[in-house]
């Protein structure tokens, strides 16, 4: 129903440029406006690409002008080739690799970064740092993930005791995802920034203390 209810919507806002709304024009421009949507996102595409202003301190950063060169001269496609000389024609789950691993000193320029899908490219690590090492990595990295948002997941009560629907209080308790040391009070101020200068309480709290 919900996805009806969004196409109906969408004909009735295109009803002047498709009178009779058809379906297959209508997703036809859906379509352009979600992979428009997601190339700016994936490989940072864009039809006028400004300059980069500020540069990061993180060395795994990749920035936007590498991103959308590295994607065109890949072709959108996994660069892996194998011993027989065959290129991996995966074109999903694509990660930005580094040619030379970062903990190694690689850069994140054209030159520096290619294309690989997932697999290949835990492949790549596997075969620099060993399979062992790489799963802990793994395991360490979904147990922080977890932590996370298990630190945000606290947050959410609280913010729609105060008013602030479940969608708007999922989307604000991400703001304190990576402060699982802090405690719950300082997490609801985080998240509440989400929100700007617009409000305070907008409905009274509840009574029991965030500190208990």
């Amino acid at each position: 129903q919900s996805t009806h209810d969004k196409l109906r919507y969408a004909q009735e806002l295109l009803s002047h440029q498709v009178p009779s709304g058809d379906v297959t024009e209508i997703l036809d421009r859906a379509l352009d406006a979600l992979i428009e949507k997601l190339e700016k996102r994936k490989c940072a595409r864009a039809r006028r690409p400004r300059p980069s202003k500020r540069s990061s301190n993180n060395p795994r950063h990749i920035p936007a002008h590498v991103r959308r060169a590295v994607w065109e001269r890949d072709q959108g496609r996994c660069t892996f080739v194998s011993e027989a000389g065959r290129r991996c024609p995966a074109r999903t789950r694509l990660e930005f690799d580094h040619v030379d691993e970062v903990a190694r000193g690689g850069r994140a320029s054209v030159a520096g970064v290619r294309l690989r899908c997932r697999a290949h490219n835990q492949y790549g690590a596997e075969c620099t740092f060993g399979a062992e090492f790489m799963r802990e990595k793994r395991e360490a990295a979904r147990a922080a993930a977890q932590e996370r948002r298990a630190a945000a997941h606290e947050v959410v009560p609280w913010l729609r005791a105060l008013g602030f629907s479940a969608g708007e209080g999922r989307r604000a308790a991400t703001r304190c995802e990576n402060a699982t040391d802090a405690s719950l009070e300082r997490r609801v101020r985080l998240a509440l920034t989400c929100f700007g200068p617009r409000t305070q309480v907008r409905v009274a709290p509840r009574t029991t203390s965030l500190h208990t």
